[in-house]
């Protein structure tokens, strides 16, 4: 069996595993990788925080302790019914050159691609400079306490590590170009949810009083605001990138500043899902509850929002526009928040993720991009740990929007070369020696 069939058995059997949080149930999936880890003489350790739930350490030791690399994944996955499904989601079926399953996007395919790298330079004999730490989670996908926040309390070392190394960017192919995110942020999480109160009562008997009414007429104020455009300096650093030189209607892209002047390219921005949100807040409404009974008119109506707000803006006044906006018949309940602290991009980190894209890839765009979801890293970064999302498993735009999605998938083509580009990866961050 070659390394490539090696690494996509080992991520079919990944996705077979149901890890569907929740419940969560991974610990069938890290008992899995610690047996896999064991036939390669590598031990690992295996902490369980809760029943059926489970996170792994493994360690290669370095020439010198502390400040540990760390290959960061989590195991967990959203749920998926199989309606709708080419192929159901956990069978890890390849049809038509893609691999097909829950987590091939999110992240069990970087999961995968990190292990093989881990045991690739076990197995080439190569002693890293400081200790390198696979570290695989639960929970990330309900907040990530009993994997990553559990783990920081487990194990003091991890708070010392030197850098991390996650999900949040990859090389994208879109219209034929090449391009390489590499997440050195993420927005803020800032979840609510609106509610009404009403006047019961026999639906054969409409009133102005409904709860549910008040609700529609807020959330669709809501849902179609237009949230100012602000830039950012990873946003501007990245958009320019990608544009510098692109025509557009009436004007070449030269700076952002200058571009966003324009009414064309603000447009532009709007009608693009990812532009749109690396320069605005976001609220998408994704859950409706009222009612018990079709002729019943209720007297309390509520609507969930994802809120993911810049790394600029603070909750409080985020939250307070959006009741301004709602309306004075809700009440907005803030459910949950997260912070943002961006990682610099200077560093000899990035500089060997450029590497290895550039010897692969030629000469494309290597860019700073900001995480419009929320990871693991974030518990990293809050500590002042330089922490990046990257992966240089190739996607097109339509295998990134799979992810969460029904058919997620990614091309069997794009996992086997991201493999070896992994292993460059993790080979160059066992050879990291800062200077004293």
């Amino acid at each position: 069996m070659t390394q490539s069939e090696e690494g996509l058995d080992l991520l079919r059997s990944l996705i077979r595993i149901d890890t569907s949080n929740p419940p969560g149930n991974e610990e069938a999936a890290v008992q899995f990788i610690e047996a896999w880890l064991r036939k390669e003489g590598i031990a690992s350790e295996i902490f369980s925080p809760a029943p059926r739930r489970g996170n792994l350490l493994a360690r290669l030791k370095g020439k010198k302790t502390g400040e540990p690399i760390v290959l960061l994944g989590h195991i967990d996955v959203v749920p998926a019914a199989e309606a709708g499904w080419t192929e159901p989601p956990f069978s890890g079926a390849v049809r038509d050159g893609y691999l097909y399953g829950r987590g091939t996007v999110d992240m069990k395919s970087d999961v995968a691609a990190q292990i093989m790298a881990f045991a690739t330079l076990k197995r080439e004999g190569i002693t890293p400079e400081r200790d390198i730490i696979l570290l695989v989670t639960c929970d990330e996908e309900t907040g990530g306490q009993m994997g990553v926040g559990y783990m920081l309390d487990a194990v003091d070392e991890l708070s010392d590590a030197a850098f991390v190394l996650s999900e949040g960017g990859s090389i994208i192919e879109e219209e034929g170009v090449l391009h390489a995110q590499v997440s050195v942020a993420e927005k803020k999480i800032c979840q609510f949810m609106i509610r009404a109160h009403g006047t019961g009562g026999h639906a054969s008997m409409p009133h102005k009083d409904n709860a549910n009414d008040k609700i529609v007429r807020a959330a669709n104020r809501i849902a179609s605001h237009n949230w100012p455009i602000r830039r950012n300096r990873v946003a501007t650093r990245y958009l320019t990138g990608m544009l510098k030189g692109k025509k557009f209607k009436g004007f070449t892209f030269s700076t952002l500043s200058d571009a966003l002047r324009r009414k064309s390219f603000r447009a532009f921005i709007g009608d693009n899902a990812v532009y749109n949100a690396l320069l605005r807040n976001t609220a998408a409404l994704t859950m409706l509850k009222s009612g018990v009974k079709v002729n019943v008119i209720p007297t309390e109506s509520e609507a969930t929002f994802d809120a993911r707000i810049l790394p600029e803006e603070e909750h409080e006044h985020f939250l307070a526009q959006v009741q301004k906006v709602a309306g004075r018949d809700v009440e907005v309940v803030p459910l949950s928040r997260g912070d943002s602290i961006p990682s610099r991009y200077d560093t000899d980190f990035f500089k060997a993720i450029r590497r290895v894209v550039k010897a692969r890839k030629g000469n494309i765009p290597v860019l700073p991009f900001i995480t419009t979801g929320a990871t693991d890293l974030r518990y990293f970064r809050g500590m002042g740990i330089t922490a990046y999302g990257f992966s240089p498993i190739i996607l097109s735009r339509e295998e990134h929007l799979t992810m969460h999605s029904v058919d997620e998938r990614i091309s069997v083509e794009g996992f086997t070369e991201g493999l070896d580009a992994t292993y460059a990866i993790v080979k160059e961050l066992a050879a990291y020696s800062p200077a004293d």
